[in-house]
């Protein structure tokens, strides 16, 4: 039988028991951890300790097919074997197979049970050096490589320990590379899916190179004293948060320092004197930068760097208006909506209640074509002036959204819509005008 050890005081032996004959001793539990107690005749013959998975493995991605985006919202749908004992008085031939075959059957429900939902797929690391794991091998798992051999040491910041380690990987369902690539989770992992799900643009190195070279065209608003940490980089922080979709100026520092240490050298952030360990900004100094920073000319610049790496709009846009937090200014995005990425943005600096005029400079702009390009816009931006701009002047079409709160439009839209069959398809809807 295979339980799941809930009790502290089950915890507490098991810890025991992996202390005095685990290499490794017993696991501190960080963040969701399952501990399972393998029992023959009431008698406990194995113990397997269930964690969070790596942060990042290269071969892991490749293998399952994520990008960096979909890796960050999903990583939860995998978990870590971080330790399996077979207890010495049980040892004997293909008993730890065995014990493995059987752990990983119920571990999906036992971790849902725990945790609200189910994991996808199991991963773990053997030392070449010392185990050339065949019970791993005897069960179903897959050997992906090597990893790179580092020790991870504070946020983001690994260290080189020369003992590069064998990544495994067991699917959970026979589905699961699938699943964890479907555009839309089953219900029983959707409570796996992390707050980066609503993440819209995941950038690589050198793309975060090409922002931040971008971003130097922005002028400096501060003294020489307070530059620290260089313009372009914290822009390039703040216009990532943008592009994810932030409100609150505390994601985009929290954006920030999710960066790895290679991703803020490219960007321009500096090594700390006497460490090499790359820090980057506090909730401060962004919100000094944004205080005093020409928001129309970051918008500018990020739209010109949006549309020279797209090469033209998409054909299906939005458009919309959120106000960062703390009153530091209002941003309208115009984004693709089928992938949900951001391809221009327009800036103003007086916040919340100027999305009108901030969204029309947006779409009058140059940088903005919208010749067969369909928009859509929530019911602030129906009216006039918004549809003759799109369809008459830029050619585009519009998709116009009508709430209660409008009703002599709603009334003629309803009574025009109500003279047209839509069984027929010869049949075109009238225009409202």
């Amino acid at each position: 039988m295979v339980h799941a050890a809930r009790e502290l005081s089950q915890r507490q032996q098991i810890s025991d028991w992996l202390e005095a004959e685990h290499f490794l001793g017993a696991f501190r539990p960080v963040g969701h951890t399952l501990f399972q107690l393998v029992q023959e005749a009431d008698t406990p013959v194995a113990i397997l300790v269930w964690a969070a998975s790596a942060y990042h493995l290269k071969d892991r991605e490749v293998w399952i097919g994520w990008d960096p985006l979909t890796c960050a919202s999903r990583r939860n749908l995998i978990v870590n074997n971080v330790r399996f004992l077979v207890r010495e008085s049980a040892r004997r031939p293909n008993l730890a197979s065995q014990v493995m075959a059987r752990a990983l059957k119920v571990l999906p429900e036992q971790w849902q049970a725990s945790f609200g939902y189910q994991p996808l797929l199991a991963e773990t690391f053997t030392d070449p050096e010392m185990h050339a794991g065949t019970c791993y091998k005897a069960s179903g798992w897959e050997a992906l490589g090597l990893t790179k051999g580092c020790t991870r040491h504070r946020s983001d910041f690994y260290i080189p320990n020369e003992r590069p380690k064998r990544l495994w990987v067991y699917p959970l369902h026979p589905q699961a590379r699938a699943r964890l690539c479907a555009p839309l989770l089953a219900p029983e992992q959707v409570a796996a899916q992390t707050v980066g799900s609503g993440a819209r643009a995941a950038l690589r190195i050198k793309e975060l190179q090409s922002l931040a070279q971008a971003l130097r065209q922005v002028p400096d608003p501060r003294t020489r004293d307070g530059r620290q940490y260089p313009l372009w980089a914290i822009l390039t922080v703040i216009a990532l948060g943008l592009l994810l979709g932030r409100k609150h100026l505390s994601e985009i520092v929290r954006d920030g320092q999710r960066l790895s240490q290679a991703q803020r050298r490219q960007i321009g952030f500096r090594q700390k004197r006497d460490s090499q360990f790359i820090p980057t900004p506090c909730y401060n100094v962004y919100r000094a930068v944004l205080r005093r920073i020409d928001l129309a000319m970051l918008a500018q610049v990020l739209t010109g760097w949006l549309c020279a790496h797209r090469g033209r709009l998409p054909a299906t846009l939005a458009y919309d208006g959120k106000t960062i937090r703390d009153r530091l200014g209002l941003i309208v995005t115009l984004l693709d909506i089928d992938e949900g990425v951001p391809v221009a943005v327009a800036a103003e600096p007086k916040g919340k209640g100027h999305e009108m005029t901030c969204a029309r400079a947006l779409l009058a702009s140059p940088q903005v074509p919208l010749e067969n390009v369909t928009l859509i816009a929530d019911s602030l931006h129906t009216n006039a002036e918004n549809a003759y701009q799109i369809v008459t002047q830029k050619g585009g079409d519009y998709i116009a959204a009508l709430r209660a709160n409008q009703p002599s439009l709603r009334a003629l839209a309803q009574q025009k819509l109500d003279s047209t069959s839509p069984l027929l398809p010869s049949a075109k809807a009238p225009a409202v005008s």
